[in-house]
């Protein structure tokens, strides 16, 4: 278990993340926290494929009307990815021993996707 922290294995598609160097030293501290940081941003860019059609290199184009900001959406677009994560990887997730509390450390995490942590995971 202490290898999917460590590599970063996403528990859905079960490959290794790209590990970012500013989320790496944020959450040092607290690797699990540290481990859905990366799967959060991970999901964004993997799973969810209009994320880099509409943010991407010619996303300009592609989103012109439809989205306002962009931290916005991708506050939106984050909380989605922890609930996926949650519902999809949960076996992994009670494995490595993350809990709710984990979630909630996570920044803008919603009431919403807490109970569904408290749910799935607690």
């Amino acid at each position: 278990m202490d290898e999917i922290l460590k590599e970063k294995i996403c528990p859905i598609c079960g490959e290794e993340v790209t590990k970012s160097e500013y989320l790496e030293e944020i959450f040092k501290e607290s690797p699990k926290v540290n481990y859905l940081a990366h799967m959060v941003t991970h999901y964004r860019h993997n799973h969810i494929e209009y994320w880099n059609r509409c943010w991407g290199p010619n996303g300009r184009y592609y989103r012109s009307n439809w989205f306002g900001d962009y931290e916005e959406e991708k506050k939106k677009v984050n909380e989605r990815a922890k609930r996926q994560i949650i519902r999809k990887g949960k076996e992994t997730l009670k494995r490595l021993s993350i809990k709710s509390t984990d979630f909630q450390m996570l920044q803008g995490t919603e009431k919403m996707t807490l109970d569904l942590a408290i749910k799935q995971l607690d």
